[in-house]
């Protein structure tokens, strides 16, 4: 199977401390640093406090009013390219036709059929790791379960990357700026 560089949405966050050295880290600070070192708008997210985790889930409201106008830009600038696979710019034309005439209820069933390459509920991606500034210098790990809207062709290696993943969300910030949306995108590994 291998792994590949992928474009999506992270629907849920969890994270997990991995070294507090019994110190707490509390919700707020790992939200500030989320933005500062990730680039997420944390406003489009829900924070929820859990036992041993706290968890982020992507608000409703962002979701079903940007995602639509949001992906009728992306999916063209994305799939229409001499270097896609001719068979994968076929599927997104079909992708928001469903997203189109299913009630928002139904979107994120429909991600987690996983049916389409271009929209589907990913849940294997790859953890990420966050120090937080603190003087104990806490570090907190993030699964991510993302919307998945494009999965690239080819395996990749994964070392040394980190830098180039995150350059590339700025650069896709800067690109669809005009979707308020595009600031709960992630640029991650799958698989």
């Amino acid at each position: 199977m291998g792994q590949h560089l992928a474009i999506g949405f992270p629907y849920q966050i969890f994270v997990k401390p991995e070294r507090t050295y019994n110190e707490t880290v509390s919700l707020e600070e790992v939200r500030v640093e989320m933005e500062r070192s990730l680039y997420y708008d944390m406003g489009l997210f829900e924070a929820e406090e859990e036992e041993k985790s706290q968890v982020f889930t992507l608000k409703d409201q962002p979701l079903k009013d940007g995602l639509l106008p949001f992906l009728e830009s992306f999916y063209p600038t994305i799939y229409e390219k001499e270097y896609v696979n001719p068979e994968d710019d076929k599927e997104y034309p079909f992708v928001l036709e469903t997203l189109r005439t299913k009630p928002f209820e139904q979107w994120l069933d429909f991600a987690r059929e996983k049916s389409n390459y271009a929209f589907q509920l990913d849940t294997h991606t790859s953890l990420k790791f966050m120090r937080i500034h603190k003087s104990f210098q806490p570090v907190v790990s993030l699964r991510l379960d993302c919307l998945s809207l494009y999965i690239g062709g080819g395996k990749i290696v994964t070392e040394g990357i980190s830098d180039f993943t995150k350059f590339f969300k700025f650069c896709m910030h800067e690109t669809f700026s005009e979707h308020p949306i595009v600031k709960a995108i992630d640029i991650y590994i799958a698989g």
